[in-house]
């Protein structure tokens, strides 16, 4: 997969979050924030899977009007 298929399949994920119930979208935030916490920053592919989840982040964050 190359990078712009992985950001518009996280594109396409955080669109489709925003017709799923608001405890849902708060367990997906707590997954991911879980997640980040063992990306190592030094490796290439975890750094951009790291940039890429803290986007989905924000988008979900934005759309539970955060």
């Amino acid at each position: 997969m190359t990078l712009e298929q992985d950001r518009a399949e996280i594109e396409r994920v955080a669109v489709s979050w925003q017709d799923v119930p608001e405890p849902e979208r708060e367990a997906m935030l707590a997954s991911l924030g879980k997640m980040l916490e063992y990306l190592d920053s030094s490796e290439d592919a975890e750094y951009q899977l790291r940039l890429d989840a803290e986007r989905l982040i924000t988008k979900i964050e934005a759309g539970l009007g955060r």
